[in-house]
């Protein structure tokens, strides 16, 4: 330890205050500090500081006192001083704090803090609780880096087919069902509701442990499949026109962070936000099922389906932005579903055209819809025999 705190703290508080001005003569910035001081404390409840009229020299000290203050350097000095630090920290009783503003950032931490905990406190009642025990692995460091030995990380990312999420939709005369299925990892999030956690999820969750990953997803992909039948089969007749969603049944809580994985039409699997990216595809017990995968915003983190269409199931069908819509209300998947129904043709001829450069999914969206209205205007101007293409594009 070189103790050189002293010296620099001592060298900052006069570049500071040489900054403001003299002891004497108080500069722009020293009177702007000035007026700053005055108006505070004249608001404070302490009697000394709010009738203490504040001098060019009390100025300087202050200044000098609030960054030893902010170093830990200042000692209390039994004055006034003292008063005027600790109403600046926010606190009445002690020195510790300085900044107002980080003092008000701690008070918004720990009210962000617990409204999270009164969010999530009814998730843990003992009714809504899930145990989990994974499987013991000697060396997690070297499991880690061997994706096949890590089955801790395998056994969260097992899906359960109890649906968490559940909707009807009719879009172009066609009624289809979509079902989404969580992840371990993503029952032990905050973004579940606890109603999810059933005698019936209970009793799942108990055969993780009673069999093997290669057979637990082997019953859940058979399950899944005849659910998404037999809901197609009782499905309502759609409308003949029009965009039309029912929400059966939803057990996730606003604004989610995830990871949406697609396995076929209806059919796909929550988890959390980075528990599907590319490098876990490959040791997941269902990565041949594992088409595509989007995040909340629906940018895309891999694709196999290797498909531009808004009709088949891939990151471009138009039943990710219904879900999307669902699940995120994102204004641009808003918008695809409106134009789906009322420019299908034009949107599938810029899909058709979509280089991919940009990305994926959902940022080709902000593109595509740039060029339909750009062609749009385009279209009204030599409608309307105007040949000044330029201007037209500059307006837009």
């Amino acid at each position: 330890m070189e103790k050189t705190i002293v010296a620099k703290v001592k060298y900052l508080e006069g570049k500071l205050a040489g900054v403001l001005g003299s002891p004497m003569k108080l500069g722009q910035w020293g009177k702007i500090v000035e007026h700053i001081f005055r108006d505070k404390f004249r608001r404070c409840s302490i009697k000394t500081v709010a009738r203490n009229k504040m001098s060019i020299s009390m100025v300087d000290s202050l200044v000098r006192q609030i960054v030893r203050q902010k170093f830990e350097q200042r000692l209390p000095s039994g004055d006034v001083y003292d008063d005027y630090i600790r109403f600046l920290s926010g606190e009445q009783q002690s020195l510790m704090e300085i900044s107002y503003t980080k003092q008000q950032q701690k008070q918004k931490q720990k009210q962000k803090a617990k409204s999270q905990d009164n969010d999530t406190m009814d998730v843990f009642d003992k009714q809504n609780q899930m145990y989990f025990v994974p499987e013991k692995t000697p060396n997690y460091y070297d499991a880690t880096i061997n994706h096949e030995q890590d089955s801790t990380k395998a056994t969260l990312s097992l899906p359960f087919s109890i649906p968490i999420f559940s909707m009807q939709y009719s879009i172009g005369g066609t009624t289809s069902v979509i079902n989404v299925y969580p992840t371990i990892q993503f029952l032990y999030s905050h973004h579940i509701m606890p109603r999810y956690i059933t005698e019936e999820v209970q009793i799942l969750s108990k055969n993780v442990s009673g069999q093997t990953k290669t057979q637990f997803c082997t019953d859940f992909v058979a399950s899944v499949t005849k659910n998404i039948k037999e809901e197609m089969r009782n499905s309502n007749t759609a409308d003949s026109s029009g965009y039309h969603a029912k929400i059966k049944y939803n057990a996730i809580r606003q604004n989610p962070q995830f990871s949406l994985v697609g396995i076929q039409r209806g059919v796909y699997m929550l988890g959390m936000k980075d528990q599907f990216n590319v490098h876990d595809r490959d040791t997941h017990p269902l990565s041949s099922k594992l088409q595509y995968a989007v995040d909340e915003m629906g940018f895309v983190l891999y694709d196999k389906t290797n498909t531009k269409s808004v009709d088949d199931f891939g990151p471009y069908c138009i039943e990710q932005y219904v879900l999307l819509d669902a699940l995120s209300k994102q204004e641009v998947a808003q918008n695809v579903i409106t134009y789906y129904c009322n420019h299908k043709g034009k949107l599938e001829e810029c899909l058709r055209l979509y280089d991919e450069k940009q990305g994926k999914g959902f940022i080709c969206w902000r593109f595509l819809m740039h060029q339909i209205a750009t062609d749009e205007v385009v279209a009204d101007a030599a409608k309307n025999g105007d040949d000044d293409d330029d201007d037209m594009h500059f307006e837009k």
